[in-house]
């Protein structure tokens, strides 16, 4: 079953694929040296696109998140625990 996501839009420009939640002034100054309003004069305004859960999940399968970057230091050092007891005695 597909589901209509309301905030995702396709532009109306004929073999153009761009999607997004708005077609920006500069997508269509960019890519079709034309105007918004002139842009959706000529080729009506962007349609909504529906978006096929199941092949979203398929898209998905298998994927496995980044882990997590920590830039600081390890939260479990003894230096960690020195800046944590000296924030709280600041308070």
């Amino acid at each position: 079953m597909a589901v209509i996501i309301g905030s995702t839009v396709r532009c109306p420009y004929p073999n153009c694929d761009h999607t997004g939640d708005v077609i920006t002034n500069n997508h269509c100054r960019t890519a079709h040296k034309m105007e918004r309003k002139e842009l959706f004069g000529r080729y009506g305004k962007p349609q909504g696109v529906k978006f096929d859960s199941l092949a979203s999940s398929k898209n998905l399968a298998g994927h496995v998140p980044a882990p997590n970057v920590n830039i600081g230091y390890p939260s479990d050092s003894i230096d960690a625990k020195d800046r944590r007891t000296a924030r709280r005695r600041g308070r």
